[in-house]
């Protein structure tokens, strides 16, 4: 793809991109994964490696695309300074997954979907690269992690609706929902968690993903973000102690991961979402945890 990069080695996320076709006919090899944006019409793709029914489409605004490694496409660009901002996806910004032959996610193609938070997080990534990273570099690596975590959830879900996928029972989705949060400073392995319901560790990944649309690692980072915002709506526990009961490994990893998913800071949230709180002294004795 003819795109240059408007990041460079020092940059701490994702790697941006912008692609700009002036007219003509381009064939299109895709090495590294990549999402696509744009704000206007774009570029008339056909996919011409796939083994279902053609695909070709015309890049509508405010869409993505997301193109998988390997895949050969022809783009035909028919006005002037066709621009798309593409993020890179390389393989090492993706997400464990026990349940996967070589232990990581594999992107597959989608295109022309749309999505709120998605487009949310490609805003504030690029956003905060032309702003001058006033958030600094931490910043960078959480959005992109957390964008990561979004397109792997978008993927998971529709996993979950194909005809056959599925779940796990209504008791052992509660032993593991309740295992995983009474465990979030040390959470329990994948292998103890199948173990605890009693199932091979294959069969538990594969239908706790159709479960949750979600891997053990991001239902975990879900549910330690959820049960901070608990603790910040419902007492006047200090950050640091929000962030130990959660499983963040210090203050600083707390309130950058909590800005990357949410948008604000966790004071801010705390703030904007006032009530009566519980005295600090309450909240390990609220969470209690159960063996």
């Amino acid at each position: 793809m003819p795109a240059t990069p408007i990041t460079d080695e020092h940059w701490s996320g994702l790697p941006l991109l912008m692609c700009n076709m002036d007219p003509g006919l381009y064939r299109l090899d895709v090495h590294t994964p990549m999402l696509v944006v744009r704000d206007d019409i774009g570029t008339q793709v056909e996919v011409l490696n796939t083994d279902g029914p053609r695909v070709a489409f015309r890049q509508a605004p405010l869409r993505f695309d997301l193109f998988s490694a390997g895949l050969v496409m022809d783009a035909v660009s028919d006005r002037a300074a066709t621009k798309s901002l593409v993020v890179a996806l390389p393989p090492e910004w993706m997400p464990p997954d026990d349940g996967a032959p070589d232990g990581q996610i594999r992107l597959r193609p989608r295109y022309q979907f749309v999505d709120v938070e998605l487009r949310r997080l490609v805003w504030r990534l690029s956003t905060h690269h032309r702003s001058g990273e006033p958030l600094g570099h931490a910043y960078n690596g959480a959005v992109s992690r957390t964008l990561v975590d979004r397109i792997v959830r978008l993927q998971l879900a529709a996993d979950a609706r194909h005809p056959g996928s599925v779940g796990l029972k209504v008791e052992a989705r509660r032993v593991v929902e309740t295992l995983i949060d009474a465990h979030l400073q040390e959470p329990l392995s994948s292998a103890a968690l199948a173990a605890r319901v009693g199932m091979g560790l294959g069969r538990f990944l594969r239908e706790f993903k159709v479960t949750f649309a979600a891997t053990p690692h991001q239902y975990i980072q879900q549910r330690r973000l959820q049960r901070a915002r608990e603790l910040l709506r419902s007492t006047d526990a200090s950050l640091s102690t929000v962030a130990l009961e959660t499983g963040f490994a210090s203050h600083s990893h707390f309130a950058t991961a909590f800005r990357a998913a949410t948008g604000v800071t966790p004071s801010d949230y705390r703030r904007a979402n006032n009530g009566s709180h519980a005295p600090a002294s309450m909240v390990s004795l609220a969470h209690a945890q159960p063996h």
